[in-house]
């Protein structure tokens, strides 16, 4: 077991060296490449290898990762060398690497590559890639100091990121939260079904239309009939870049300009309840992907 080889190794007489191995991944924030690099103590000041991947000798000093007993989350100072203003340079694309992650892995030097020593022989031990503390996540919160020698960050855990919130979504037992015919959530991708208010498009006790027609995007220069549906691109932040669905309502209709979404007359817009209802519409026969919470409603206790 991993673990058991970190405890042993901990309460050994003579230890492996403890190395320290880190990560900066800028990649959410403009930068294409992730650095690894370790911070050349014990005199190491080659590249080592763990698990494959090189980290590169580089002048860091990480201080404060410690967690108080008050419960306030840990905001570690991150140093590095800004010898020909690498690190500034850098910083350059990435809006200060505001955001970018920032991990911290330990492994005792028992574990590591044989490729780090000569023959590829371990003398200290067996590698084991498993074996190394759980990797410690940070994210940039601001940049402290920046001048020709160091650049200092602050950093900062999820929990604890401006603008954070959590739970991350609210709880909520019978509305879903999902937004309709979202890939990552919702994940409805089929034909319209029915609009807001569970009224169907096809069958009886809806809108009754005899059948449904893909017409594709909307085009201002079709003709559309009854029960033909279209897609419009939204331009609208909150659902931006997402296809909108509508179903054409009047015979004979002429494709305008200004789309489906001012027209409500003539077109209806393909949307869900958000309740189990609605759900239940657009996944007959198959698993519910209903996002909120049915079993935190109240209990009705009875007495007798």
């Amino acid at each position: 077991m991993p673990q058991q080889k970190i405890n042993l190794e901990q309460s050994a007489f003579a230890p492996a060296a403890l190395l320290e191995f880190f990560l900066l991944d800028g990649r959410s924030v403009g930068l294409s490449t992730i650095y690894y690099f370790h911070s050349a103590t014990n005199n190491n000041y080659k590249a080592i290898v763990f698990n494959g991947i090189s980290y590169t000798p580089f002048p860091v000093k990480v201080e404060g990762y410690e967690f108080r007993s008050d419960g306030s989350l840990p905001r570690p100072k991150v140093t590095l060398s800004n010898m020909n203003g690498f690190v500034s340079n850098i910083l350059l694309g990435s809006v200060n690497l505001i955001g970018a992650q920032f991990i911290r892995r330990r492994v005792y030097a028992r574990y590591i590559d044989a490729v780090n020593f000569p023959n590829n022989q371990n003398p200290y031990g067996t590698p084991d890639p498993t074996a190394a503390y759980p990797d410690e996540i940070f994210f940039v919160n601001r940049k402290v100091t920046e001048n020709s020698q160091v650049v200092q960050f602050e950093l900062a855990t999820s929990l604890d990121l401006e603008q954070a919130q959590l739970p991350n979504r609210q709880v909520l037992s019978q509305i879903c939260p999902f937004r309709f015919r979202d890939p990552d959530s919702c994940s409805y991708a089929g034909a319209p079904v029915s609009d807001r208010n569970n009224k169907t498009f096809l069958g009886a006790g809806g809108y009754a239309f005899v059948s449904l027609t893909d017409r594709g995007a909307y085009n201002s220069a079709t003709t559309y009939a009854v029960g033909d549906y279209v897609f419009v691109t939204s331009v609208l932040p909150k659902t931006l870049g997402d296809q909108l669905f509508y179903v054409c309502n009047v015979a004979g209709t002429v494709g305008e300009a200004n789309g489906p979404i001012v027209n409500p007359g003539r077109w209806l817009a393909d949307a869900c309840s958000k309740t189990i209802a609605g759900c239940k519409l657009h996944f007959q026969n198959q698993p519910l992907k209903f996002g909120g919470f049915p079993g935190i409603s109240r209990a009705q206790y009875l007495f007798t």
